[in-house]
């Protein structure tokens, strides 16, 4: 089995009920296909970098497991069919330098227990950096 990392970005349009159904959505694809799911990091709402899909933030999740390289195919099929998921990014760590980083990542998420701001307050968030960019 080898150690992944997969990446997504939920549309920022839809509630907390709906994001968190997305991401148990997801993590039950990976256990449908035999994948070992190690840590879930919910980074929350961001801004992404460029627009996609006329969308300019998105609630990032970063999945970290164990799987056989011929389940990704599969769990890569049912990310690109969902509507509700801007972007997504899956990493294979293979080298022994890489499962080393791999793990180090693992960890630091078990100690990020912070939980993911509420939408109110990612969206009062946004309200305030889009008038600081108007005034200046």
């Amino acid at each position: 089995m080898n150690c992944y990392e997969t990446l997504f970005v939920v549309k920022p349009t839809l509630t907390e009920q709906e994001i968190a159904s997305q991401v148990t959505k997801i993590k039950d694809i990976l256990t449908r296909e035999g994948a070992e799911l190690i840590a879930t990091d919910d980074m929350g709402m961001r801004r992404l970098a460029y627009a996609v899909e006329k969308q300019t933030r998105g609630y990032y999740t970063v999945l970290y497991y164990k799987a056989e390289g011929s389940k990704i195919a599969e769990i890569e099929r049912n990310l690109k069919i969902n509507e509700d998921i801007i972007k997504f990014l899956t990493v294979k760590y293979g080298t022994k330098k890489e499962i080393a980083q791999f793990d180090k990542m693992v960890a630091s998420v078990g100690k990020n227990t912070k939980a993911p701001a509420s939408k109110e307050a990612v969206v009062k968030e946004a309200v305030a950096e889009e008038t600081v960019v108007q005034e200046a």
